[in-house]
């Protein structure tokens, strides 16, 4: 990976050049989309291009990096002190709040730029570094919900995170690339109280 510039004007560059690739990644797809499109959607030469990234590859990388930071944001408190030391604090919310919480978060995280999206999950079968970065940002969703149900003393805790993050992620991703039956609010709704009635069933 380059080096990251430190001159203010540089900087300016870079970011006009990840802005320009994610709009054309979102509107032309990875194939279509060249270094030189992207730089002169930036405004920049080709040269700027590969003076800030290898290829469009990296570029995609940065972007999803960039996205993943942004989900590790949107989860309050989530760190690895905050995990380790509040898990107690978790269960002062409803089982429902919290799924329905996270799967908003992961809804919005789909929905803004989907076309992006799409792309950066095709290629990621191609590019495992790409791979690695979407992983991580899935994982911090995860271990959101892995905290809530180790809180709950739920056997194989690991297994049962996965498997509810997953039926979440697999509900969002039909509504959100599919063909929609319903509102994104009664979606959201509806799949929290399904998700928490794992819970209600187990304490029966």
């Amino acid at each position: 990976m380059k080096t990251l510039p430190t001159q203010k004007r540089a900087l300016e560059k870079r970011r006009a050049l990840i802005e320009a690739a994610r709009v054309n990644f979102a509107e032309r797809g990875y194939e279509h989309t060249t270094a030189k499109i992207i730089a002169e959607a930036a405004g920049v030469a080709t040269g700027t291009f590969y003076q800030n990234f290898e290829n469009k590859d990296e570029l995609l990388r940065v972007i999803a990096q960039q996205k993943r930071d942004e989900i590790y944001q949107a989860v309050p408190g989530l760190n690895t002190q905050a995990i380790d030391g509040t898990e107690s604090k978790l269960t002062e919310y409803s089982t429902e709040t919290l799924f329905r919480q996270v799967l908003e978060i992961v809804y919005d995280y789909h929905e803004s730029e989907a076309e992006l999206h799409q792309v950066m999950e095709q290629r990621r079968f191609i590019d495992k570094d790409l791979d690695d970065i979407l992983l991580r940002s899935e994982g911090v969703m995860e271990e959101k919900v892995l905290a809530y149900v180790k809180a709950h003393n739920t056997p194989n805790p690991d297994a049962v995170a996965y498997n509810l993050f997953a039926m979440a992620e697999g509900l969002v991703h039909r509504h959100v690339f599919g063909q929609p039956g319903s509102s994104k609010e009664e979606t959201l709704d509806l799949g929290a109280k399904m998700l928490a009635c794992y819970f209600e069933c187990e304490s029966h």
